[in-house]
């Protein structure tokens, strides 16, 4: 008993002497990205380490001796009220259009928070606080690289649960190739036809110059009002972060290259099954013949689409065999009595429920990975950015259907679900991908860890980048010399056919006398 005692002790001791203080900064007004940012918070407190969060949605969990959020309030409505979202109006926008809505998210989500008493909170921490490691969310813009100046430069990595986005992966100096890994603002294959892969070129740099406009300008203005003229500037914070953690999978999505300082842990918040709620695990294990979830995920509510959508909707789910468990965010009168609503489910432990057969989802970057994990076949209605990306994604690994919002009609969506439920290569692929997702050596939590405890140890991870993070964009990628060697080839050209025109002009032309006589 003294001995168990003594070894307890003994761990506590050693664990509160490699305990560090992070700070987890958050800017975007996400709930899901929050899910995704807790979840590697968990894996470092359980590895003994104390957590701040700062972020909008930080009070989704709370406070403990090792987890102290501080939240950005009022972001979210401050967001609705100045502008009106309209998702279902959103899948026709261009990509251009949807490029530049993005960026002007990016710009008033770092203004208002920016004027929350959370921001000023974290301000007035005392000057010589120490964090032995700030993690960043890349996401939504640099608004948060001014705190790691504030804070005295400790080790700095930068997260995103937003895939890969192109602006930041060349960000790390990883310039993605446009020719086969179609934009996320882009409803392309990978198989691009020739007019295909010119529009996602076009795409693909017309960002990174938007991006450069709106955070080298607009929100550079913003951090200088609000951290003082004598922060540096976000672009130049922005090398100090050594390290990029995404929610990328090989395992389900497109294979790319990235170079060392870009770590995919794509799925860190997928997990084994945990305990349903009481009523939701009878419903589960009474469903003789299969649950669908239904969910759009934080950002899309289902209660906002249009009334003649919702009916089509139920008209399909009515005709099933199977219980529909449907994220509603209101109450809803009059249901079929195979659907049961929710205002909020359980999505990875109902996934996880062997009952569970499909997942009707807007297809977001952290349901497509759960999914994927649990091994469940989806019907993907995207609405915005990257999740027309990712259902095609879907699509091309056989895992999945697609059908665009505009066109969900009662015999759609129910000849969609059937296809789904009764052709078995869906259930097939996606439990191979579940498969491949698990079959690492490592977890993506266990990874992520890792590689944030590496960067305390090593203050910071620069080691790893490649030079390219350092050169301009037509450096890195040759075109000075592809132009260059253009340049000589068409001079050379131009030479040759002048000097053959000269010698054929001096051998075969006759002087202007001779032709007279």
């Amino acid at each position: 008993m003294v001995l168990t005692i003594l070894l307890i002790f003994s761990i506590a001791l050693v664990r509160s002497a490699f305990s560090s203080n992070i700070l987890i900064a958050c800017s975007i007004p996400s709930p899901s990205h929050q899910i995704w940012n807790y979840a590697f918070a968990e894996g470092l407190m359980e590895k003994g380490h104390n957590i701040t969060m700062a972020g909008p949605d930080a009070h989704m969990h709370k406070p403990s001796d090792r987890y102290h959020p501080i939240v950005f309030e009022d972001i979210v409505v401050k967001l609705m009220a100045s502008k009106k979202f309209d998702f279902e109006g959103s899948t026709d926008q261009s990509a251009f259009q949807s490029l530049i809505a993005l960026y002007n998210y990016e710009y008033l989500s770092c203004k208002f928070l920016y004027e929350s008493d959370g921001f000023k909170q974290i301000l007035n921490y005392p000057k010589d606080y120490k964090f032995d490691l700030i993690i960043v969310d890349m996401t939504v813009g640099p608004c948060l690289h001014p705190l790691i100046q504030r804070f005295n430069y400790p080790p700095t990595i930068g997260t995103t649960a937003f895939l890969l986005p192109p602006d930041l992966s060349f960000s790390f100096g990883n310039y993605l190739p446009q020719s086969y890994l179609p934009h996320y603002h882009l409803s392309y294959f990978q198989n691009m036809t020739f007019s295909e892969r010119v529009m996602n070129f076009v795409v693909a740099n017309f960002e990174l110059a938007v991006k450069y406009v709106y955070e080298a300008n607009q929100i550079q203005k913003l951090a200088y009002k609000a951290f003082g003229e004598g922060m540096e500037s976000v672009r130049d914070l922005e090398k100090h972060i050594s390290l990029l953690l995404c929610n990328l999978s090989p395992a389900f999505h497109y294979p790319q290259p990235i170079t060392p300082n870009i770590i995919p842990v794509g799925g860190l918040h997928a997990r084994p099954a945990g305990k349903l709620p009481q009523d939701i695990q009878e419903i589960m294990d009474k469903s003789t013949n299969g649950v669908i979830i239904m969910a759009l995920g934080t950002n899309v509510r289902s209660d906002k689409l249009r009334k003649l959508k919702v009916e089509a909707i139920l008209g399909a789910l009515s005709k099933l065999k199977q219980t529909v468990l449907w994220k509603f965010e209101s109450d809803f009168d009059n249901l079929p009595k195979n659907v049961i609503i929710r205002k909020f489910l359980p999505q990875n432990d109902i996934l996880a429920h062997p009952n569970t057969k499909l997942f009707i989802s807007h297809g977001g970057g952290l349901s497509t990975l759960e999914t994927a994990y649990h091994g469940v076949p989806i019907l993907g209605i995207p609405f915005f950015i990257d999740q027309f990306m990712l259902t095609n994604a879907m699509v091309e690994k056989g895992v999945g259907l697609k059908l665009e919002l505009s066109d969900v009609t009662t015999e759609s969506l129910l000849n969609a679900i059937n296809e789904l439920l009764q052709n078995k290569k869906y259930s097939r692929n996606i439990k191979e991908i579940s498969y491949r997702m698990k079959d690492q050596l490592s977890t993506p939590l266990q990874t992520a860890v890792f590689w944030a405890e590496y960067a305390i140890r090593h203050n910071g991870s620069h080691h790893l980048s490649p030079k390219s993070r350092h050169l301009p964009l037509f450096v890195s990628t040759s075109a000075d010399v592809i132009l260059f060697l253009l340049l000589i080839f068409a001079l050379s050209l131009g030479v040759l056919v002048f000097s053959v025109r000269f010698l054929y002009k001096f051998l075969y032309s006759k002087p202007g006398k001779e032709k007279l006589n």
